[in-house]
């Protein structure tokens, strides 16, 4: 997997990932209820566009995104 913003071409393992996401939501205040951020990642999981942990569309980390309330799919899928 190639990092969309930097080009590195490393391997995040999962548990790096939920650090990483773990860590940002913490500054967050305005997360969307976990029923609802569900409901996004299993859209997010069907998506073509998931390349592992991000979208290709924008390079995010899809469980990051998925999780702020005011956030929306760059596809238009939620």
């Amino acid at each position: 997997m190639a990092c969309i913003g930097c080009e590195l071409k490393e391997q995040v393992s999962q548990m790096d990932v939920d650090t990483l996401v773990q860590e940002q939501l913490s500054f967050e205040t305005d997360l969307a209820m976990e029923e609802v951020r569900d409901q996004r990642l299993q859209i997010c999981h069907q998506c073509e566009q998931l390349n592992q942990h991000t979208c290709g569309r924008c390079g995010c980390f899809v469980r990051f995104r998925a999780s702020l309330k005011q956030k929306s799919c760059p596809d238009r899928k939620w």
